[in-house]
């Protein structure tokens, strides 16, 4: 844990009125100053621990809080006001009288993305013309900034301002009439219900007396709104940010404009700056900070308190399939060295680049986890597809009730549960006898027809398991089953269809159907048999801030993809090197730094220059490794 008796730690901590902010780079240890601060406050009795509200962004965040603060009060955390803003902002709107006699609903992505299909639908705008996720993106981007569809239809745009603002207007007519909200939705409600209710946003600032946010710089406006209501008069707010590490644009935190208004709200609040990085190695500091500019990011200078440390490995491949099998292997030899796997983290820029690296993993027999998202093999739509193999080749009963109305085809739960009777499973006898007697079953004539289709569906695939090649049956089922056509539909599909693709993928290097499901079931049974938390972490670099490990390797390290292509023109690659500086500065000792020289990108094979931020390290801090891992003179 870093010191805290330095004069600018001992201000923060020491703050017991009106607004601070905090500015604090990688590995300064801001988050232990706020716990350290809360603390305080119960210590010296300025407060009780019910009267201090540290809100932060994510539910892991939020966990670990609390456990740390545990330790540090050595009293039970569990029901202190250590929230995400979203769980707090649930917890109000559910706690209403309104909503006591109903579950709040919230729609996940997809349940919300069908309704705003719908509601495009309904006013007439055509999807030809407006692709559905980046009108999603449009109303999501309008409820960030505290805008509902009246103040968004005001605001000054093209005439199709207009037609927005009525599918944003209808969307939220579909919503209620569900009595469901987005996710969007509950910040935004929270901070309407606070404006409307005068007596009940005075009981809160009165419970809330001291309000803390971490990671401020991950607030959208519309976010702060809500956090300025609960400051209060009293204006007892410390927040904490890094300016470098914003990298949350994409979902509205754009911290220019919200540091703006923090000064605007607060302009006498006292600004601290941590300096000293007690986590990784002057190398590893080097590097980060050689990516973004001091002047720009007041976080950024920073002295590295843990000595110099070993070289950056800056390592070229000739391929992406190489650089996952040289990640497995280095970090198979780390292991057989004496690092622990948990302390070894392979971080990217997108989800599509996990999955070769999961495979070369298993491969290697080395392994990993994915906090947050399933192994390959264990994602639904892989299981969905693995089932209709199985169906085809062997007429697994198990896979049958898995898909048999996977994609909908109206055999709902109620016939489902029909066609079981009384045994565990749906079989295929049974599915015969609801189509010669559905009275004798109860079912209706719509249901007997779904079966009977279904029932020629699984006898065609059937018919053509044995003589078709793995990959080309996986074509097939995806094809006849609708599967492919329903994943269009989804706000994730894509996400999804690329985990399908990668199971094509690895069906090709398989003679026959029998052999690959074999394979596959090797993998999951021996993935069941690993503990959850045993094997290197596998995270996008935005799922990786906030944590650090021992060794990182950061990989794709290439023009195009980090700096991603639609990134390096004008404000967007400052977004980048931010990206870039969070993943380097995850690592404690020793940082590995990999790019290919070709790699295979929206389905055709290219062959990108390194990173230009591989350029920017300083040269005294990095030395070129080949593949094999035997040092190369930079």
């Amino acid at each position: 844990m870093p010191p805290t008796d330095g004069p600018a730690r001992e201000r923060v901590v020491q703050h017991v009125a009106g607004p601070l902010e905090l500015q604090a780079g990688h590995g300064t240890g801001k988050t232990t100053l706020l716990l350290e601060r809360y603390a305080c406050l119960v210590r010296e009795r300025l407060a009780w621990p019910y009267e201090v509200l540290l809100l932060t962004f994510t539910r892991r965040a939020a966990l670990e809080l609390r456990e740390r603060l545990q330790l540090l009060l050595d009293e039970d955390t569990d029901d202190l006001p250590i929230l995400t803003l979203h769980a707090f902002a649930r917890r109000l709107l559910a706690s209403q009288p309104d909503r006591k006699h109903h579950t709040l609903t919230i729609y996940d992505p997809n349940q919300a993305f069908r309704v705003l299909r719908r509601a495009m639908a309904d006013v007439r705008l055509p999807e030809t013309v407006w692709p559905p996720a980046f009108v999603a993106g449009l109303v999501e981007d309008a409820k960030e900034q505290g805008l509902g569809p009246a103040a968004f239809a005001t605001v000054p745009g093209s005439p199709a301002q207009q037609a927005l603002a009525r599918v944003y207007e209808r969307y939220q007519a579909l919503l209620a009439q569900a009595r469901a909200l987005d996710f969007a939705d509950l910040v935004l409600e929270a901070s309407r219900l606070l404006r409307a209710d005068a007596g009940l946003l005075a009981e809160l600032q009165q419970r809330y007396r001291f309000l803390m946010v971490d990671e401020f710089q991950d607030t959208s406006l519309g976010q702060y709104a809500l956090v300025r209501l609960l400051a209060g008069p009293g204006e007892n707010l410390v927040v904490a940010a890094s300016a470098a590490q914003s990298i949350y644009e994409w979902r509205h935190a754009h911290y220019p404009r919200l540091s703006a208004q923090f000064r605007a709200d607060f302009p006498d609040a006292p600004l601290v700056c941590l300096q000293d990085n007690f986590r990784s190695t002057l190398q590893i500091v080097a590097a980060a900070g050689a990516l973004v500019r001091p002047g720009q990011y007041p976080d950024v200078d920073l002295t590295a308190r843990r000595g110099a440390g070993e070289l950056i490995r800056d390592v070229r491949v000739p391929s992406e399939h190489d650089e996952a099998a040289y990640v497995a292997g280095e970090a198979q030899r780390l292991a057989q060295a004496g690092t622990p796997l948990k302390e070894i983290a392979v971080l990217f820029r997108t989800n599509r680049q996990s999955v070769l690296l999961e495979h070369a993993f298993m491969r290697q027999q080395v392994p990993y986890v994915l906090p947050g998202r399933q192994r390959l093999y264990h994602r639904r739509e892989v299981r969905d597809v693995l089932a209709y193999l199985a169906l085809a080749t062997t007429g697994d009963e198990l896979a049958l009730d898995q898909v048999i109305n996977t994609p909908p085809r109206g055999l709902g739960p109620v016939t489902v549960r029909l066609l079981r009777g009384a045994q565990a499973h749906i079989t295929w006898a049974r599915l015969v006898d609801a189509m010669s007697e559905p009275d004798a079953i109860g079912l209706r004539l719509s249901a007997v027809q779904a079966i009977e289709q279904f029932w020629d569906l699984a006898q065609a695939l059937r018919k053509v398991a044995g003589s078709l090649p793995p990959a080309e049956l996986i074509d097939r089922v995806l094809e006849d089953t609708g599967y492919r056509a329903r994943l269009a539909d989804e706000l994730d599909g894509q996400l999804r269809l690329n985990s399908i693709h990668e199971l094509r993928r690895e069906a090709e290097g398989y003679p026959d159907i029998a052999r690959f499901l074999a394979a596959i079931q090797a993998q999951i049974e021996a993935d069941l048999e690993r503990p959850d938390d045993e094997g290197v972490t596998f995270l996008t670099i935005h799922a990786a801030k906030g944590l650090q490990f021992k060794v990182v390797f950061v990989v794709g390290l290439e023009e195009g993809l980090l700096p991603a292509a639609k990134a390096v023109d004008g404000a967007g690659e400052a977004g980048e090197r931010r990206l870039a500086h969070v993943a380097f500065s995850r690592a404690c000792d020793l940082l590995y730094l990999v790019s290919a020289r070709s790699r295979e990108l929206g389905g055709r094979r290219v062959y990108p220059r390194p990173s230009r931020y591989l350029g920017a390290i300083p040269k005294s801090a990095v030395a070129r490794y080949p593949p094999n891992g035997a040092r190369k003179d930079p």
